[in-house]
């Protein structure tokens, strides 16, 4: 969780707390999950403001607008932070899962359904580690 700073961008700061949890040791052969919270206001920001001003997406390309636009930036992020994960993640351990979702705070049937993943994909990689899957 990072705290609310207004003259820092958020999506920076993501990348820069992702990208020192991804390089600690204790963490290398943990699996991740990106919760992208607030996605309604990112939904509002990403009409108002164009991806690009960030400087991690310098090389996004705006293709449409509405819903569309709003999906393709969508992805557009998601791409970047699992570029970031397999920069960070060491060969041997690839196998790691990642995983991002997004979610809003209100979308209670939302988060119940994320949760049931991760806790799902916990459970399947316990199985496996205990050679039981």
């Amino acid at each position: 969780m990072l705290y609310e700073d207004k003259n820092n961008n958020r999506m920076m700061e993501a990348k820069e707390l992702s990208e020192w949890v991804l390089k600690q040791p204790c963490f290398e052969k943990t699996s991740f999950f990106l919760f992208l919270k607030k996605f309604d206001l990112f939904e509002k920001k990403i009409l108002e403001v164009p991806l690009n001003v960030c400087d991690w997406f310098k090389d996004y390309q705006s293709v449409s607008t509405g819903k569309q636009e709003i999906e393709h930036a969508y992805e557009f992020v998601n791409k970047k932070f699992e570029e970031l994960y397999y920069q960070s993640t060491a060969p041997d351990h690839v196998d790691r899962r990642f995983k991002i979702y997004r979610t809003t705070a209100p979308d209670q049937k939302l988060v119940s359904k994320i949760l049931k993943s991760v806790d799902e994909t916990l459970r399947r990689r316990t199985l496996f580690e205990a050679g039981l899957l």
